[in-house]
């Protein structure tokens, strides 16, 4: 587990791998934590800074190997590249690099050895880091590359150290009735000390998704629907100009491992949106020009780019009614034909459908109206007083009655005649 290094480090921050600026702030009157944020905004080079150093002492809380030859013999896992720390896991993008330090002192025995009048001790020794990833050697060296696909990455790195003492015994031996210390035989002592360490990672690599419709084309201006999700960032990217930019996720950096102060990142959420040449509204952006449209996508780690996908068919938006003329508080049935959700509005009411709709006629009004992403359409029909009918049929029925008693006056009268 990866622990913050708190204030009050028994080390001092190595300020020379950075410069004045660094002890400038060091010695400031800010809190201990609050210098290290600060220091830690000053490192531009992340990779660097956790490789570019030598280790001469282990960090805190690494184990160490001692036997006969080697001492202080230790290795540790300083840094996986890139990677953050979210919610008690190390993430890593599945690939990069692993960095690896050690160190150990070696010390020449002396003085003679049991039946001997004199020894004589020459060492020689190397050493290497391995690296291994799931069991399996990635590289030899404090650094190694590493690229796979399994979900759970469980790093180890051995410091090994071949030694070879040569020891020449010496022994008595009368010579000329004198005993001298003569030189005897030479022993080979070889021995192998190894230090380990492990290191578990998680892979990290959301499934991304994102949807980009051209909705509508008038006037210029061309009108998208975007959304995304599990990302941690997106961009439109217009004509290398225009632009909307979207991030949900920042970083907080600490350092951990003292004395070497390896910086690492934590995400937080922390949403920013920058824009230019663009209008906006929730999911829907207008643009006036798209040439050179790319989606650019991306996550902790990794960043995606994708053409935009610029086809558009436009809507065809049509309304129809069941009839032409009502009443006022008839039904009137609606029909929409659009290949999208359109707004259908009558009198004071407006729906979203995308096939039907109903209405209750109003004397008052005499036109459906339909808009669907910009693209618009008129209905007309006609809602008549019941009144005026009803004094139409009853004018008629005395017409036709006065007709019939006229017709039957004038046979009456004309047969007199």
């Amino acid at each position: 587990m990866l622990l913050p290094l708190l204030a009050g480090s028994a080390h001092a921050f190595p300020c020379d791998r950075l410069g004045l600026s660094c002890s400038l702030v060091m010695a400031s009157p800010l809190g201990d934590d609050d210098k290290l944020q600060v220091v830690a905004s000053m490192i531009d080079n992340a990779q660097n800074w956790n490789t570019d150093f030598t280790a001469s002492e282990p960090p805190e809380g690494t184990a160490v190997v001692n036997n006969d030859l080697v001492s202080d013999a230790w290795i540790r896992i300083m840094a996986v590249q890139p990677s953050a720390y979210e919610d008690g896991r190390l993430l890593s993008p599945g690939y990069g690099e692993v960095v690896a330090k050690g160190n150990y002192e070696i010390t020449t025995p002396y003085g003679s050895e049991y039946d001997d009048c004199d020894t004589q001790y020459h060492l020689d020794h190397q050493s290497k880091i391995v690296q291994y990833l799931n069991g399996k050697e990635i590289g030899v060296g404090e650094t190694a590359s590493f690229h796979t696909t399994t979900e759970v990455l469980n790093f180890g790195a051995d410091l090994v150290i071949d030694a070879e003492l040569s020891v020449d015994h010496y022994q008595w031996t009368l010579i000329n009735d004198t005993e001298e210390c003569v030189y005897d035989y030479t022993e080979q002592r070889n021995a192998q000390t190894v230090a380990s360490d492990t290191l578990q990672v998680v892979r990290y690599q959301p499934n991304i998704t994102n949807s980009f419709t051209v909705e509508n084309k008038y006037y210029g201006i061309t009108q998208i629907h975007f959304n995304a999700s599990n990302y941690s960032w997106f961009r439109l990217q217009f004509n290398n100009k225009d632009y909307y930019e979207e991030r949900l996720t920042e970083f907080d950096r600490f350092f951990t491992l003292e004395p070497y102060y390896i910086l690492n990142f934590k995400p937080y959420a922390h949403k920013t949106v920058k824009y230019e040449g663009i209008r906006y509204y929730n999911n829907t952006f207008q643009v006036t020009n798209t040439d050179g449209c790319e989606i650019l996508l991306g996550d902790y780690f990794r960043t995606y780019t994708i053409p935009c996908p610029l086809d558009y068919t436009p809507n065809h938006l049509e309304i129809t009614t069941d009839k032409t003329v009502y009443f006022p508080g008839e039904p009137i049935h609606v029909t929409i034909t659009s290949s999208v959700p359109a707004e259908v509005s009558y009198g004071n009411t407006t729906l979203l459908t995308q096939q039907s709709a109903g209405f209750i006629a109003n004397i008052h009004e005499n036109l459906i109206t339909g808009n669907a992403n910009g693209v618009q359409t008129f209905h007309a029909i006609h809602v008549t007083n019941p009144t005026i009918w009803i004094t139409i049929i009853e004018l008629l029925v005395f017409l036709l009655v006065a007709y019939i008693f006229w017709k039957i006056m004038t046979k009456i009268f004309g047969s007199l005649l």
